[in-house]
């Protein structure tokens, strides 16, 4: 049996079995990232590695790498409602790089973590025949407000901030190397993501928020983990989905799928989260101080699996989306 022939989601859960949680680890391996209790707070840690022909679409600069390498990071710690801050990069580098473009990426991982009030403070540096950016984050979250992917409880309701699709269909411009003139905004999302940090955080001050977790690898199958951790059924309603307009419009141009974009396309760094209905109205405040749209678009009830009600039938909505070696 080869790694291609069980996926990456199977590689984790080997290593969940595998390695022991000692007496101070809160949150071990399958979460966004890992809390250790250290005296009545939780420091949480995540690491994540970007591989250039993998991750980096042909004509993304340096900066765009080091702002995205800082991004995938820190949008673990969001996820957990912590508070981020430092990040360490193991950097191998090919031989005949220019030297000004390793500034420019150091400069933007720099300047991009301090955005966040987080600070780039070490790493490790090598050789290798393509450039690859492996980070870790570090966050501070209090006792009780930890947000993990096993909260979710019947009844809860189920919401998600911003747009959805946006940087799986720049992802798709990129490749397909489709005129983007139009669709600048997607194919940004793609090259140049954002960290959901603020948010996170007031929905772990809320107190009100029972899971949470950013998406991704998609819509679909980030809520298939947190159903799958809470032991949970979530059904989304598919008219209170926000798609990104301009996915939509380019979804139609191309006679493509948006669902696709919306529903199993990565990266868009949201927040997928449940909450308590008594605690709704006061994270929509929330967000509303913080400028950042937030949808609810179902509820959790007892059961198993994913679903989603569209014109009156409601279907089960496969586990795809993006996955390493499948």
């Amino acid at each position: 049996m080869k790694v291609s022939d069980v996926g990456e989601r199977a590689i984790v859960e080997f290593a969940r079995r595998i390695c022991k949680s000692g007496p101070r680890v809160k949150v071990g391996i399958g979460d966004d990232a890992a809390a250790i209790d250290i005296d009545g707070k939780y420091l949480v840690a995540t690491t994540d590695m970007l591989v250039a022909e993998t991750h980096f679409p042909r004509g993304t600069t340096a900066a765009q790498m080091g702002l995205k390498a800082v991004v995938v990071n820190l949008s673990d710690i969001a996820a957990m409602g912590a508070e981020p801050l430092g990040l360490i990069f193991s950097v191998g580098l090919p031989r005949t790089l220019s030297v000004r473009l390793v500034k420019d990426m150091m400069r933007e991982m720099d300047r991009v973590a301090r955005s966040y009030g987080a600070y780039v403070v070490g790493g490790d540096l090598d050789e290798s025949d393509e450039i690859i950016i492996a980070g870790a984050a570090f966050g501070l979250a209090k006792k009780g407000r930890l947000l993990t992917r096993s909260g979710a409880r019947p009844g809860d309701l189920i919401a998600v901030t911003g747009e959805l699709g946006a940087a799986s269909a720049g992802l798709k411009i990129l490749l397909d190397k489709i005129p983007v003139r139009g669709y600048e905004r997607l194919v940004r999302a793609q090259l140049e993501p954002r960290a959901r940090v603020k948010e996170g955080l007031a929905l772990a001050n809320s107190g009100s928020v029972t899971s949470a977790i950013d998406t991704t690898d998609s819509l679909a199958a980030n809520a298939w983990q947190v159903s799958r951790m809470s032991r949970v059924k979530m059904v989304f309603d598919y008219e209170k989905l926000l798609i990104d307009p301009a996915v939509k419009k380019f979804s139609h141009s191309r006679g493509l799928n948006v669902d696709d974009f919306a529903l199993f396309g990565g990266e868009d760094f949201e927040l997928l989260f449940t909450v308590r209905p008594s605690g709704w109205k006061k994270v929509q405040r929330a967000f509303r101080r913080l400028g950042t749209a937030v949808t609810l678009i179902g509820r959790v009830s007892k059961g198993r699996g994913v679903f989603i009600r569209r014109r009156g039938e409601m279907k089960k909505l496969p586990d795809r989306g993006y996955e390493h070696f499948v």
